[in-house]
């Protein structure tokens, strides 16, 4: 991923290079005295910000891309392979969002609760999933909430999610699936880290021939 992350790094240099650009044209053209200039410059920073940020979820999506291999299979198929996760005896579950996969920590269970409380957790991950069946690609976005366990499983406060994005703790090739991961193992052994999500359900998705893009949306 090394190569990718260099990539994306790159593209949002040459962002960077071409409004400074831009922005020392209007400089030049209007001069450091005038009242324009002092208007092209408030108002770039917001014009900035409303640019820059669909600019860097097409780099994500163009940059940091996990290929897949073989044949794919067909949409459903891996959608069921996702969803079979609330099947197993794991502090995971797959919650479905409109067109969405969403699979994050199973706080609704007393067990895991219980758990997740001792472990000291503060956020709560989530991993959002969208088939793209035309193209036979997942777009994957990793997003942190904050969470307040409360008294039980019936009151956990989860709110902002406001952070989304990449977070890096994936390694490709040195992880089992989600069947390999979550159907087996000892309920202690878990650690909480976003890869112990991440991890089996990229590598399902890339072993069964679909390619995964990072986004931000």
């Amino acid at each position: 991923m090394v190569k990718q992350f260099l990539k994306a790094f790159a593209l949002v240099v040459v962002f960077m290079l071409v409004w400074m650009v831009l922005l020392f044209i209007w400089l030049f053209l209007w001069g450091e005295d005038s009242s324009m200039t002092w208007i092209g410059i408030l108002a770039s920073f917001p014009l900035f910000v409303i640019l820059f940020i669909p600019y860097l979820n097409f780099v994500s999506k163009q940059s940091l891309v996990i290929c897949g291999e073989g044949k794919p299979i067909a949409k459903d198929a891996l959608r069921q392979q996702i969803l079979e996760i609330n099947a197993y005896d794991a502090p995971v579950m797959v919650k479905e969002k409109r067109d969405k996969l969403i699979i994050t920590w199973r706080y609704v269970d007393a067990r895991w609760w219980e758990l997740f409380v001792k472990a000291g957790m503060t956020k709560i991950y989530e991993l959002h999933v969208k088939l793209d069946d035309s193209k036979k690609e997942a777009i994957l976005v990793d997003v942190q909430k904050s969470v307040s366990w409360g008294s039980g499983p019936a009151n956990v406060s989860i709110s902002g999610g406001f952070f989304r994005g990449y977070i890096m703790e994936y390694e490709i090739g040195k992880a089992w699936g989600i069947r390999e991961n979550f159907s087996v193992g000892n309920i202690y052994d878990y650690k909480f880290t976003t890869a112990e999500i991440k991890n089996p359900v990229v590598n399902t998705i890339v072993r069964n021939g679909w390619t995964v893009r990072f986004g931000l949306w």
